[in-house]
């Protein structure tokens, strides 16, 4: 049978194996089930299920699946062991902690307050439209004024929305009696806060409400729980400017919620809650992990001295290659070339590249290769980059067949050694390396010390859901109709490892052998798995196709053009 036959014989048993399948509707993990215990709490289902709806949809995708619940299930097992400990060492109770929540809290007032303010309460006249329409023609000229009317509604809303909070805004002030000087603002050295001693005590902002009250000594103290952008932005007169116009408005808005009993709300008390537990899951964790970390140069060195290629210009090597359509014109080429060098001949060796070399372009010149596996315009070649990096930048090559199947030697023309950076130039981006490296190291002991202590136990065997094989394959189909084929391959092992009866196992395996070599391109496991399949089913309606494809993958030939997953 010739390969033609062969491919519409494997499109048409893979088309098969796919239109006898219906939907099934899955059994689901009932939300009561326990999935985790810790001390004398309980994680069920449910609460797995109720955070994987919260997830934005860009990302969900990703634990909709049985293997990413599980991982969901460790990160809010995670969650509960960190915040327990929060509990335990009290960061909540420490004096600065609802003063670093504070900007996130206001601001959450703030958007409920802004969103019940401007509710129903934009409305364009025809006049104002008509008015807007006239003076911005330009950028209307192609259309009527009924084409770009929901444009200009889309464009003046902002406005609208901005003059009426501004409104606001001034009779708060007026409400609450608020001052601000602005005089004193460049006054205050927010590098270095010592200096500014002698105006501690001048007021910034003063109001009726002592709350709102706000002197230099208040900025200079809360200097360090602001955010570095913030901070930054507080070295211009102008960045202070808009940071106490902004402090003020908070402030304002803040307590006026207050006292229209936005505290009351449900949601919003949900917010807030999480808000202070994200912050105290972010407390013990920089306790826990990053300031435990030593960072001294001492051992910022070290790392630096371990890790020194990291922290290095790349090294690179620049060759010129001879390229031949058979081994016999190479060899001879290549003793050619020798004498040629050895007489410094530069001129004839580029003649000889030009009327011989398949490789004639800019004199057979390849610059810039790296030790990645890379020949730059030749794309991935294992063997001629290590043959590169193997010869002695004063011999010339060997002869040996690149990916390409041309004969080749080449000689190294420039060989540009690394050269390692600075310690003190690269400290930064070397704490930022060491602190990611050894952060990771410190989280996952920290983490099994707390699951000890808390006596954390998972059993993520308990979300398992053991579907028909028709629905595997179905879920299979559906993501490979997406081009998730990981997700894919994982729905085949799933009939693989719970249907084991010589029929559904057997299609999952070639299925599975399949995507790895067409879709994922590993070559590798595409061949391992065929082999197996082979040796476990030697005959079979899809035997003569895996030995095929086994064959092309063995031999670099062509792989199968397309497959058509659709029912016929």
């Amino acid at each position: 049978m010739n390969h033609r036959s062969i491919r519409k014989k494997t499109i048409i048993t893979l088309v098969a194996i796919f239109t006898f399948l219906s939907l099934f509707a899955a059994t689901e993990v009932a939300d009561s089930t326990v999935v985790a215990k810790y001390q004398d709490n309980e994680i069920t289902m449910g609460n797995v299920n109720k955070r994987l709806s919260q997830i934005p949809p860009m990302y969900k995708a990703k634990y909709d699946t049985a293997e990413g619940k599980k991982e969901l299930l460790d990160i809010i097992c995670t969650e509960e062991i960190f915040y327990l400990e929060a509990l335990d060492q009290k960061i909540m109770e420490q004096d600065d902690f609802f003063e670093r929540i504070a900007d996130q809290v206001k601001n959450t007032y703030f958007s409920e307050y802004r969103k019940d303010l401007l509710k129903d309460a934009i409305s364009f006249t025809d006049e104002e439209k008509r008015a807007y329409f006239k003076e911005n023609h330009d950028q209307y000229k192609d259309r009527t004024f009924e084409e770009a009317e929901k444009m200009i509604e889309a464009k003046l809303k902002p406005e609208k929305e901005n003059a009426i909070i501004e409104k606001k805004r001034e009779e708060l002030f007026v409400k609450y009696n608020v001052i601000i000087n602005y005089d004193i603002l460049p006054q205050i050295n927010t590098l270095a806060p010592d200096s500014n001693e002698v105006i501690m005590n001048e007021k910034i902002i003063t109001s009726s409400n002592t709350l709102i009250d706000r002197n230099v000594g208040d900025l200079v103290e809360h200097l360090d729980i602001l955010s570095k952008r913030v901070q930054i932005s507080l070295r211009t007169d102008d960045g202070k400017k808009q940071y106490i116009d902004r402090l003020a408005k908070s402030d304002v808005f803040y307590l006026d919620a207050l006292e229209k009993g936005y505290d009351k709300n449900p949601m919003l008390k949900a917010t807030i809650e999480q808000i202070e537990r994200n912050m105290a899951l972010r407390t013990v964790y920089n306790k826990l992990v990053v300031e435990s970390i030593d960072t001294s140069d001492k051992k910022l060195k070290e790392y630096y001295n371990e890790n020194i290629k990291e922290f290095s210009s790349l090294a690179h090597r620049k060759i010129q290659t001879f390229g031949f359509e058979t081994k016999k014109t190479a060899t001879k080429m290549r003793k050619t070339v020798k004498k040629l060098i050895k007489k410094k001949k530069e001129e004839e060796i580029k003649t000889l590249i030009i009327d011989n070399s398949v490789y004639a372009k800019g004199d057979g010149i390849l610059d810039h290769i790296y030790d990645n596996g890379i020949i730059p315009g030749m794309g991935k070649d294992q063997v001629y980059c290590d043959m590169v990096w193997d010869t002695d930048p004063k011999d010339l090559s060997k002869v040996f067949q690149n990916s390409k199947g041309i004969y080749v030697f080449f000689r190294i023309l420039e060989d540009v050694v690394a050269i390692a950076k600075p310690f003190e130039e690269e400290k930064d981006r070397i704490k930022k390396t060491f602190m990611r490296t050894l952060s990771k190291e410190k989280f996952e002991s920290v983490k099994q010390e707390l699951e000890t202590k808390y006596a954390l136990v998972t059993y993520p065997d308990k979300m398992d859901v053991r579907l028909t094989a028709e629905e595997y394959f179905n879920k299979a189909e559906a993501a490979q109709k997406r081009r998730r084929f990981n997700d894919a391959i994982f729905y085949y092992d799933e009939v693989m490892k719970y249907h084991k009866n010589n029929k559904d196992d057997y299609k999952a395996m070639f299925m599975k052998g399949f995507l790895f070599a067409e879709e994922l391109k590993d070559t590798e496991k595409a061949i391992a798995l065929f082999e197996e399949f082979l040796t476990l089913y030697p005959e079979g309606d899809l035997s003569e196709s895996a030995q095929y494809m086994l064959s092309s993958l063995k031999n670099k030939e062509d792989m199968i053009e397309s497959i058509d997953f659709e029912d016929k």
